[in-house]
């Protein structure tokens, strides 16, 4: 998922045009579009990576947010 946060002194404009940048960045689109007339579904080893990647970013996250790092 892609978030962008508004800062008190941005415009709607200027966070419009900063999550515009951020899909395009993301390939977000073009991974969809070459997917969107056929999806595999994903196997059980593919779930638990997955889950184990996921797992392991949330426990990094909240590491750094003790920090204070961004």
């Amino acid at each position: 998922m892609i978030l962008v946060k508004r800062n008190q002194d941005d415009s709607t404009q200027k966070v419009i045009s900063s999550f515009l940048k951020r899909v395009k960045k993301s390939n977000l689109i073009a991974r969809k579009r070459k997917t969107q007339h056929f999806t595999r579904d994903i196997s059980d080893l593919e779930k638990n990576r997955k889950a184990v990647r996921k797992a392991e970013y949330l426990a990094n996250q909240t590491v750094a947010d003790r920090i204070g790092k961004k």
